[in-house]
C-alpha cells in the first residue's frame, strides 16, 4: 500500500505533510469540533465550496471505515452542520435582506458556499450512519432515501458556487447560538484527535497544532504567498494510485497533485513546484505507454479488466497533474500581464479529458484496479 509521505514546505502556513495517496480501512478518530468561525468558509471567492466543504468533513476521513467512527465525531460533525444552518437562518439571511449592490450579492455568494458546507457535513453524517447501520444488519432504506435527497440539494449548489466562480464572497461571523452549539457537544468529543481546517485539508498529515491552525488561516483567504512551497519530486511506484478499486482516482489524484496547494497563490509559487509536478506527470504518462499499454494486451480476463482500470486511475493521475501545472502558468502568466489565451485553451482541452476519465473510474466503482509500479 503506498503512501504518499513526501513533506511539503510553507513558511506562512507552517509545517504540513501531504495527504496519503491510497488508503487502509482504519478504526480512528480523526475529526475534532470546531466553532462555526473556525471552520466557515464563505469568505474568499466563489467557485471552490465543493473542495474547501470537503476538507472540513470529508477530508479527514479519508481512509477510515466509516463504520467504526465513535459517537462523539458523529456528533461533532452533526454539530458542526447545525451551526453552519445556524449562521444561514439566523446571520445570512438577515444580513442579505439588509444588504445591497455588491455587498448583498458577496453574502449571496457566501451563503451558498456555506449551504454547500452545511450539505456536505450532512451527507457525511449519513454516509457514517449508513456504513454503522450496514455493519449492524440494520435497514437502510430510509437513511440512503434522505442520503439522495440531500446529495441532490448539495449537487445544486455546488453547481451554482461554480457558476459564480471568481466572485467576491463574504461570509459572516460564528453568532452566540452557534458558538453555543459547538461548547454543547464539546464535552462528546474531547477525545477526538486535534484538528483545525487545514489539517482537515492535510488528513492523516503529521503536524503541528500551531502550524495547522496558520494554515487555516491561509486556506481561507485563497491568497497566502506560496515563495517558500517546495513540491518533493517522487519516484512513480510512491505516487501511482492505480493498486486497490476503482471509483476514487480524482480524489487520489487531487492529494498528490491538487491538495498540497490548497489555499496558495499560485503566481507566487518558485518555477521548482511546477518543474516538479511536470516531472511526475511525465512518470506517469510513461507508465502508461510504456508499462500499462503493453501489460493490458498480454493479459486477459479479470486480470486485464484490473489493469484497465489502474490505467484509467493513471490517466487521472497523470492529466490532474497537467491541468495543475497549467493552472500555475495560467497565474503566472496573469501576474504578469501576459496574454493567457493558449493556456486557456489547453486547459480546457485537458479538463475535457481529465472529466471523461473521472466518470469512466466512477462508473467503475468498486471494482479491482491493478497497477504496474
Amino acid at each position: 500500500m503506498v503512501r504518499l509521505a513526501s513533506i511539503f514546505a510553507l513558511t506562512v502556513a507552517g509545517l504540513v505533510a501531504a495527504a496519503p495517496i491510497r488508503f487502509p480501512k482504519v478504526s480512528k478518530r480523526a475529526f475534532a469540533l470546531q466553532d462555526y468561525a473556525d471552520f466557515q468558509i464563505s469568505d474568499g471567492t466563489a467557485g471552490d465550496a465543493e473542495a474547501e466543504a470537503n476538507a472540513v468533513f470529508v477530508d479527514p476521513f479519508n481512509g477510515v471505515d466509516l463504520a467504526t467512527v465513535d459517537d462523539a465525531t458523529l456528533k461533532a460533525v452533526q454539530t458542526m452542520r447545525e451551526a453552519a444552518e445556524d449562521a444561514e437562518t439566523e446571520q445570512f439571511n438577515p444580513a442579505i435582506d439588509a444588504a445591497s449592490g455588491d455587498e448583498a450579492d458577496a453574502l449571496q455568494n457566501g451563503k451558498i458556499k456555506n449551504k454547500v458546507l452545511k450539505l456536505t457535513g450532512e451527507v457525511q453524517a449519513l454516509n457514517i450512519q449508513i456504513a454503522q447501520a450496514k455493519a449492524a444488519g440494520d435497514d437502510t432504506s430510509d437513511l440512503e432515501d434522505k442520503l439522495a435527497e440531500e446529495q441532490t440539494k448539495l449537487t445544486k449548489n455546488i453547481a451554482t458556487d461554480k457558476k459564480a466562480a471568481g466572485q467576491p464572497s463574504k461570509g459572516v461571523t460564528g453568532g452566540a447560538a452557534t458558538n453555543n452549539a459547538a461548547a454543547n457537544a464539546s464535552s462528546a468529543s474531547s477525545a477526538t484527535a486535534s484538528s483545525t481546517k487545514a489539517a482537515s485539508t492535510k488528513a492523516a498529515s503529521t503536524k503541528t497544532s500551531a502550524a495547522a491552525s496558520a494554515s487555516a488561516t491561509a486556506a481561507a483567504s485563497g491568497s497566502a504567498d506560496g515563495s517558500s512551497f517546495s513540491f518533493a519530486v517522487q519516484d512513480y511506484a510512491d505516487f501511482q494510485i492505480s493498486d486497490g478499486t476503482a471509483g476514487d482516482a480524482e480524489a487520489q489524484a487531487n492529494a498528490v497533485f491538487v491538495d498540497p496547494l490548497a489555499g496558495l497563490d499560485l503566481a507566487t509559487l518558485d518555477d521548482i513546484v511546477a518543474d516538479n509536478m511536470e516531472t511526475m506527470r511525465k512518470a506517469a504518462e510513461s507508465a502508461e505507454t510504456d508499462k500499462f499499454n503493453p501489460a493490458i494486451e498480454a493479459a486477459s480476463g479479470d486480470e486485464a479488466d484490473a489493469l484497465q482500470n489502474g490505467k484509467i486511475k493513471n490517466k487521472v493521475l497523470k492529466l490532474t497533474g497537467e491541468v495543475q501545472v497549467l493552472k500555475i502558468k495560467l497565474a503566472k502568466a496573469q501576474a504578469s500581464g501576459d496574454d493567457t489565451s493558449d493556456i486557456e485553451d489547453k486547459i480546457s482541452e485537458e479538463q475535457t479529458k481529465l472529466s471523461t476519465n473521472i466518470a469512466t473510474d466512477k462508473k467503475n466503482a468498486g471494482a479491482p484496479s491493478k497497477g504496474v509500479a
